[in-house]
């Protein structure tokens, strides 16, 4: 793979929101985890917890499948340490864009958020609103508190100068 830009960070650090501008600036296919566990919801339907847990596994299933297919793609999920390894063998020197805010930020974030009720938001422990630290995948980082408006502009030229596009 040429170039995988990986948008990761804790929950409702605002990836999503970072993630769909940056790749159609940087002309690149998003593959991103809820658009792919929101469809399946759509053809599967919506559960339990555990339901949605399963539907989770095949989520990245589908995800990992998919990536490889691109020369160039961004990613964005909240990858954790056990996903570090299969990132780095997709790519030498996968660039990130790390995605951050405060805590109470987060936490106030998840509850206003509406998504899917296949997600069960109202089952995830409030205290699970951690910060998480950049995954160790060995390329650049940039990391992007999301409290205030991105600099857009900023964040597309980093990563372009970063993957040579």
């Amino acid at each position: 793979m040429h170039a995988l830009v990986v948008v990761s960070g804790p929950v409702a650090s605002g990836k999503s929101t970072l993630a769909v501008p940056l790749a159609g600036r940087l002309g690149l296919p998003l593959v991103a985890k809820d658009t792919i566990k929101e469809a399946l919801f759509d053809s599967l339907g919506s559960g339990d917890e555990d339901w949605s847990k399963q539907l989770g596994a095949a989520t990245y299933a589908v995800l990992w499948a998919l990536i490889p297919n691109f020369p160039q793609v961004v990613v964005e999920s909240n990858f954790g340490t056990a996903d570090v390894a299969r990132l780095r063998a997709l790519c030498d020197r996968p660039v990130q864009v790390h995605c951050t805010a405060p805590t109470d930020v987060l936490v106030r974030r998840f509850e206003a958020r509406v998504r899917h009720a296949g997600h069960v938001d109202a089952e995830y422990p409030r205290d699970r609103q951690d910060q998480a630290a950049p995954l160790d995948l060995g390329g650049p980082v940039l990391t992007v508190d999301t409290t205030a408006a991105v600099d857009l502009d900023a964040v597309v030229a980093w990563a372009r100068a970063r993957i040579g596009a």
